[in-house]
């Protein structure tokens, strides 16, 4: 009886945790215009499942945006399951040309980790993945901020995404620092 009883809380946590849900068709397709998205979002609300838990009753939603050959994009909202009205499309701070942050709204090839509460992304500037864009934004209880950037524009066949470490020559932000001379 005790394994019976466990098997079922088991299959109630996992069809728990995969719950799909769908957004207001209105919310998603304003969503879907403000990140300038070209899949339809007929297709896409279908079945949402949400990316992981955020801070008190809010979850992480992704939802896809774009695709091409090597890269996909996604867009993110932060959603009390609740509420599924006041789902709330997130912003992120990239490095722009001028140097300032610019805001967007979509990320390449992204990924969550729950625990650290980080979102990265990186967006292949072709198939190999020898150049490119990739970032690191934490949540801060309301919003997620860009903690880390790196770009590479020579695509010249040596690996870029390998260690992505503070001391990389490809990182932008936070901007570089000049080394100290010692006396």
């Amino acid at each position: 009886m005790r394994l019976v009883a466990a098997f079922v809380l088991i299959l109630f946590s996992l069809t728990a945790q995969a719950q799909t849900i769908k957004l207001p068709g209105a919310l998603l397709k304003q969503a879907f215009e403000k990140a300038e998205c070209d899949i339809e979002f007929d297709e896409i609300n279908k079945e949402l499942e949400f990316a992981g838990q955020l801070s008190g009753r809010l979850k992480l939603l992704e939802v896809y945006c774009w695709r091409a050959a090597y890269n996909f994009g996604s867009i993110f909202f932060a959603v009390d399951p609740a509420n599924l009205a006041g789902a709330m499309l997130l912003e992120f701070q990239t490095p722009g040309e001028a140097g300032d942050l610019v805001r967007t709204h979509q990320l390449s090839n992204p990924a969550y980790d729950e625990k650290k509460k980080v979102i990265s992304s990186f967006h292949k500037g072709r198939g190999v993945g020898d150049c490119g864009t990739a970032g690191n934004w934490r949540w801060n209880g309301k919003e997620f901020v860009l903690t880390r950037y790196w770009h590479k524009d020579n695509c010249d066949g040596e690996p870029f995404f390998d260690e992505l470490d503070p001391l990389n020559k490809y990182l932008v932000y936070p901007s570089k620092q000049a080394p100290q001379k010692k006396k």
